[in-house]
C-alpha cells in the first residue's frame, strides 16, 4: 500500500514539474522571443522643482525580441508649466511600422525653496515687557506665494526674537535676531473732532474726547486725562491739554484750542465816511503818501507787512503812527502757503508782525486784514480742506482782534495801471452810504499818486475821512472757502 502511494506522489510531482516547465518555456518565449515594444530607463512619476526647466524623458525604446530590437522614436503630448505648482500628465507615443505603444508619465511641480525673512531696524531689536516687539520692520517673501509678511510669527525670548514663516508648500523659514527689553516710546493721542474749535459767546462746548494707543500697552483711551476748562461766557482762547501715561511712565500730550468769540454789531457813523486803507507796505512811496495825508489832515489805515521789500522802513511806520494814522496788521511773511496752512501757522505769522509794530510804536495793534481778504479762495489751496477762513474769522475775534475787509476796490493790484484809473475806480464807487472802506497798496506809486485826487473829491462832496478803530463800522466779506 505504501509503495502504491509513493508511485502516485511521483506522478503528481512529474505533472507539476511538467506544468512548471511549460510555464517557464512560455515565459522564455514571451520575454525573449516574441517581438514587442521594450522600454527602459523610464519613470512613470517624476518631480520637478518650481520654475526649473523640464525636459521630456522618453527613456530607451525599441521594438523586437530580446536578442534583436530595433530602436524606435517617440512623440510626446501634454504640457508642463513649471511656474505653477501641480500635477501634470505627459503621454509618450512610440511607433514601429504600423504598431503603436503609449506610456503615461505624471510630472509633479513642487516648491522646495523656503521663504526669506528680512528685518530692518537697529540691533539689538527692542521689545516690551509684554513681549511685543517694536521699533523695527520685518518682511517675508516667497518665490511662489510672494509677500508673506502677514504670516510671520515672532517669539520673544530672553535675548532674542525668533521670526518664523511657512509658505503654502510647507517650506519653513526661521530667523533669529538679538533683542533687549526696552520701552522709551510715548503713546499716541488722537483728538476726536477738530483741533481748533470755535464757539460763539454763551454757546455750548461739547467735549469730543480723544483716543490713545501705545506700542506696548495697546489701547489707553480710558486713561486719558484732560486739563483745562472752557468758559463760554467769556470770550477768548482756551486750551485743553490731553495727557496719558503708559506703563513705563512715558507721557504723551496733545492740545485742543477752543475759541469763544463775540460777534458784536458796530454802528455806522453819521454822514458819509471814507476809510482809506493801504496794504503790503510800507515802501519807498509811503513817506510821499504821508505828506499828502498831512497836507489835508486826513487819517488813514496802514496794514503793514515785514516781507522783503518793506524792510528798512521802520521809521515810516513810526511816523505814520505818530501822525495819528492806524497801524494795522496784515502779515509778517505774506506767504500764503505758510500762513494758511493751519490756524497755528497763521497766528505765528500774525504774532510776528504784531511784535514788530509794538516794538516800533510802543502799542499793540489788534486791527487785522487777512492777506487776500476774508473772502479769499486761494487759502483753500493750502489748508488741506479744513476751511481755514471760516475758522480764522472767528479765531481772531476770540483772541481780541478785529478784522476788516473793504467795499471799494481801487483795483491797483489788478486792472488799474495809472493814477487816473485808480482815482476813477474809487470815486465811481462812492455814493450816499455811511461807510466806504477803500483798498489800496502803498507799494504802488501810481496808487499813491491817486490819493490826492480822491481826497479832494471826497472833501468837496461832503465825505469825512477816518482811520479804522476797534469800534469802526463792520465791513466784512462773506467767507467763501
Amino acid at each position: 500500500m505504501e509503495e502504491k502511494k509513493l508511485r502516485i506522489d511521483k506522478k503528481v510531482l512529474f505533472v507539476l514539474l511538467a506544468i512548471f516547465g511549460i510555464i517557464l518555456l512560455f515565459l522564455f518565449v514571451y520575454f525573449f522571443l516574441v517581438p514587442r515594444f521594450r522600454l527602459s530607463n523610464f519613470s512613470s512619476k517624476v518631480t520637478v522643482p518650481l520654475k526649473a526647466d523640464f525636459t521630456y524623458n522618453v527613456g530607451n525604446a525599441c521594438y523586437g525580441t530580446f536578442f534583436h530590437c530595433e530602436e524606435v522614436k517617440a512623440t510626446e503630448s501634454g504640457e508642463v508649466d513649471t511656474s505653477k505648482l501641480g500635477s501634470y500628465t505627459v503621454v509618450y507615443t512610440y511607433e514601429y511600422e504600423s504598431k503603436t505603444f503609449e506610456k503615461e508619465q505624471t510630472v509633479e511641480v513642487v516648491d522646495l525653496e523656503s521663504p526669506t525673512i528680512e528685518v530692518v531696524g537697529e540691533e539689538p531689536l527692542t521689545y516690551c515687557a509684554n513681549h511685543k516687539g517694536y521699533g523695527y520692520e520685518v518682511k517675508a517673501t516667497d518665490n511662489y506665494d510672494g509677500d508673506l509678511t502677514d504670516k510671520i510669527t515672532s517669539t520673544v525670548l530672553d535675548e532674542e526674537i525668533v521670526f518664523e514663516v511657512t509658505d503654502s508648500s510647507g517650506n519653513k523659514a526661521s530667523l533669529s535676531k538679538p533683542a533687549i527689553l526696552k520701552d522709551e516710546d510715548a503713546p499716541t493721542i488722537s483728538l476726536n473732532g477738530e483741533e481748533n474749535v470755535f464757539i460763539p459767546l454763551n454757546g455750548t462746548y461739547v467735549e469730543a474726547n480723544a483716543s490713545a494707543t501705545d506700542m506696548c500697552d495697546g489701547d489707553l483711551t480710558s486713561q486719558i486725562t484732560i486739563e483745562g476748562v472752557v468758559d463760554t461766557t467769556v470770550a477768548g482762547e482756551y486750551q485743553l491739554v490731553y495727557k496719558v501715561l503708559d506703563s513705563n511712565q512715558n507721557e504723551a500730550t496733545v492740545t485742543r484750542y477752543v475759541y469763544v468769540y463775540e460777534s458784536s454789531d458796530y454802528p455806522s457813523l453819521d454822514g458819509k465816511n471814507i476809510y482809506l486803507t493801504f496794504d503790503d507796505g510800507p515802501s519807498k512811496y509811503t513817506d510821499k503818501l504821508l505828506d499828502v495825508l498831512k497836507k489835508y489832515n486826513v487819517k488813514a489805515t496802514f496794514f503793514v507787512t515785514d516781507q522783503g521789500l518793506t524792510k528798512g522802513y521802520d521809521d515810516v511806520i513810526k511816523r505814520a503812527n505818530d501822525e495819528g494814522h492806524t497801524i494795522g496788521l496784515h502779515s509778517s511773511s505774506h506767504n500764503y502757503g505758510y500762513i494758511y496752512s493751519s490756524v497755528n501757522a497763521y497766528f505765528s505769522d500774525l504774532n510776528a508782525i504784531q511784535a514788530k509794530v509794538e516794538r516800533i510804536t510802543g502799542a499793540k495793534s489788534t486791527i487785522v486784514r487777512f492777506p487776500g481778504g476774508g473772502s479769499n479762495t486761494i487759502s483753500k489751496n493750502y489748508d488741506a480742506g479744513c476751511h481755514i477762513m471760516s475758522k480764522l474769522t472767528k479765531a481772531v475775534q476770540a483772541k481780541g482782534y478785529r478784522y476788516f475787509d473793504w467795499n471799494v476796490d481801487s483795483k491797483d493790484a489788478g486792472g488799474a495801471k495809472t493814477a487816473g484809473e485808480v482815482a476813477s475806480n474809487v470815486i465811481n464807487s462812492l455814493g450816499n452810504q455811511s461807510t466806504y472802506v477803500v483798498l489800496q497798496h502803498d507799494i504802488k506809486e501810481y496808487s499813491v499818486d491817486a490819493v490826492e485826487t480822491i481826497i479832494q473829491f471826497g472833501l468837496s462832496h461832503g465825505y469825512t475821512f477816518q482811520a479804522l478803530k476797534m469800534d469802526s463800522p463792520r465791513v466784512e466779506h462773506s467767507v467763501n472757502n
